[in-house]
Order: structure tokens, then sequence, then C-alpha cells
């Protein structure tokens, strides 16, 4: 063999190895393949009313719910890889010291409002902190709000996600996001109403502890003395 044939074949084969790691770190992001605990039929439920009211065919009413999952599904395997690409960009970039013009550019370049990335980047940080294929599944199909919801509570609401995950559903993802944002709701209302005390209304307040203290059980007794050792702590 000539020395040319050697090289030839040297490039090739090194061409061929290149292109084999390329490909191999280019694999998409799959958010439901065989290797998940989860079809997504049963995570994700298209009611028949959908289409039936618009037609008696049962056969094209599971042919359309079944292509509607199968749109559900490319739709989030597309979000999670744009959130993927936004994240690995934003972190090069971070780690050059890059102005952050440059990413801006990388944005306007590509198409992305500065605030879109931005929610593409965190679905893409808690579907990558979820260990559960059936919370990732779920986070990569739930609309916006939800992910910001989310994304503020993942501290908490996350490991529930986690801990619930053999029965865990779209439906019941957002039933549990909806009740921790209810239970949010509560505590900053109840903080509000103990923050916003209308001081005018102490004079009227020492008076009554005045008039009604004898008249307390002493269970209450107790209850008060305690609070009003707390606020004399409180002032000194």
């Amino acid at each position: 063999m000539s020395t040319a044939e050697e090289r030839f074949q040297a490039m090739m084969a090194k061409r061929k190895k290149t292109k084999e790691s390329v490909e191999k770190e280019e694999k998409p992001i799959i958010v439901n393949e065989k290797n998940s605990k989860k079809d997504i039929k049963e995570i994700f439920v298209i009611e028949d009313s959908v289409f039936g009211a618009l037609t008696n065919d049962v056969e094209l009413i599971e042919y359309l719910k079944n292509k509607s999952l199968e749109m559900l599904k490319i739709q989030g395997n597309n979000i999670i890889m744009l959130g993927k690409n936004l994240t690995e960009v934003f972190e090069e970039l971070g780690r050059k010291g890059s102005p952050d013009g440059l990413y801006l550019k990388y944005l306007e370049f590509n198409g992305y409002k500065k605030d879109t990335a931005l929610r593409l980047r965190k679905r893409y940080e808690l579907f990558k902190k979820s260990k559960a294929d059936v919370v990732k599944q779920i986070i990569a199909i739930l609309p916006v709000r939800s992910i910001e919801q989310l994304y503020k509570e993942q501290d908490s609401v996350l490991p529930e996600l986690e801990k619930n995950s053999e029965n865990l559903t779209y439906k019941k993802m957002l039933d549990m996001l909806k009740k921790s944002n209810e239970a949010i709701e509560v505590k900053e209302k109840n903080s509000i109403e103990i923050s916003s005390y209308n001081i005018d209304r102490l004079d009227s307040l020492y008076r009554r502890i005045n008039n009604r203290y004898d008249e307390l059980d002493e269970k209450r007794k107790e209850k008060l003395d305690k609070l009003l050792f707390e606020i004399e702590k409180l002032l000194g």
C-alpha cells in the first residue's frame, strides 16, 4: 500500500470517528420513550368530548387523540432542547467572562426575547433537577404559569412531586401546584393582616384588657399573660 493510500485511509478513519463522536454528543433529550416509566396516555388524559362534539366516529376521535398526544410529546421535547441550548450558551459565555451584550446578540440572531429565553432555561433547570421520569415528562409540557410557580417553590414542591411520582399525572401536578399557591396566598394574607394592625386601637385594647381580665378563665389569662410578656420584651 502506498503512502498516499495510507494517509487517505487514516484520514477517512479519523473523519468517521469524529462523526460518531459528534452524533453521540448531539443525541437529543427524549422526554417519553420506552425507557420512561409512563406512557404519555397515562399522564395526560384527553376526553372524548374534545372531538366528540363534532363527530361520532370513534376511530377518528381516537386517531385525533393519539395525534394530539404525539404533538404534545414533540413540543415538549423541542422546548427542553431549546432550554438546554440556551443554558449551555449562557453558562459558557459566563465562564469566559463575555459581555452581556454577546448573549443578547445570540438571542436576537436566533429570534428569542430575553424573557422567553429565561423561561426556557428555568424549565430546563427544573427538568434537569428532577429525578423521576414522569416528573420530567410533565415539566416538559406544563404551561408557562405553572413552570414559573414551580420554579419559585421548587425546594418544597419538587420533593413532594418526586415522592408521589408513582401515581403522578399532569392534572395531579396542576392540582398540587394550585393547593401550594392557595396556601401561600393565605399565608401572605395573614402576614399582611398582622403587619397592618391599627396603632390607634391600642387605647381601646388597653381598656378592654383592664375591664375584662378578671372575667377570663385561667387558660385565657395564661395565654394573655404570655402575649403581654412578649410585647414587653419587644419594647425592651
